[in-house]
């Protein structure tokens, strides 16, 4: 503290209560969000995350307040300007907006923008070399997951779960195939190659995951976009999990089974050092 607050046009900080009782988002989880990491004031992967945002916001029907990426960068900028401190997150999030409780919504309503900075932990170099606990969850998310929705029960269903068990992330299973994880987007490495699922309905096109894939390409790294099935993780030698606040992260465990011998895997440690250097020139 103190943060940043931007609210439909203005800014103000986080200590001044905004949100309408009725407010879409609150009542009925309709609306779409964002999360981007700023270093030294800087914001990462900007106008990617813009896109998803527009992309999410066009498939519910609910009109961008921002005619374009020149003038949502504006709006970040300045609210990182008005933050007192140098790194962490903004979270930002899109409603329909406010009206008379039903689950119709009236046409031409007005959505709600609200978006802050927050101070945020990002992983050090012992965690980022030590890796992370997973275990394997049910996916108990809507049929829709391609669009970064603020409906998030199944999501955190699946967080406490992991969290009651020790571990850091969940893994979300649906009819024996590997989806995502609950906050991450999943990757195995099978015989040098790179694993993940495809982009559909069933995973979020996450913008770590994509600049990821790109740098294995590039790197000569064979990729595969293909369903992964629950019980290939129980061979698994070398996994890791992508996010805007976790870069690349490698899972040293899965429900309880070592994986790579607690080791993190040449695939990986290659990835996340070119991701590393790709989001260090960003300016």
């Amino acid at each position: 503290m103190p943060d940043a607050l931007f609210f439909n046009g203005r800014f103000t900080t986080t200590a001044e209560r905004v949100l309408g009782v009725e407010d879409r988002g609150f009542q009925f989880g309709d609306g779409v969000y964002e999360v981007f990491k700023f270093v030294s004031r800087t914001p990462k992967f900007l106008a990617e995350h813009f896109g998803r945002l527009d992309d999410g916001l066009r498939e519910i029907e609910i009109p961008n307040p921002w005619p374009g990426v020149g003038s949502f960068a504006a709006t970040m900028r300045e609210l990182l300007e008005r933050t007192e401190f140098d790194d962490g997150i903004v979270y930002l999030q899109v409603t329909r907006g406010e009206a008379e409780r039903a689950h119709f919504w009236p046409d031409n309503m007005t959505p709600t923008v609200v978006a802050y900075s927050r101070r945020f932990n990002f992983p050090d170099a012992a965690k980022k070399e030590r890796g992370i606990r997973v275990i394997t969850a049910p996916d108990l998310r809507w049929k829709h997951c391609d669009v970064k929705s603020v409906n998030l029960l199944g999501n955190a269903i699946a967080k406490k779960k992991a969290q009651r068990a020790g571990a850091d992330e969940a893994v979300l299973i649906e009819e024996g195939i590997v989806r995502e994880g609950a906050g991450s987007s999943f990757f195995a490495v099978i015989d040098g190659r790179v694993i993940t699922h495809p982009l559909d309905e069933h995973i979020l096109p996450g913008v770590v995951r994509d600049r990821v894939i790109d740098l294995a390409i590039a790197a000569k790294i064979r990729v595969d976009e293909r369903p992964l099935r629950e019980a290939e993780l129980f061979t698994l030698v070398e996994a890791f999990i992508t996010s805007t606040t976790q870069g690349v992260m490698p899972v040293a465990e899965i429900d309880g089974r070592i994986i790579g011998n607690s080791r993190r895997g040449e695939v990986t440690t290659e990835l996340q050092r070119r991701f590393d250097e790709l989001e260090r020139a960003l300016q």
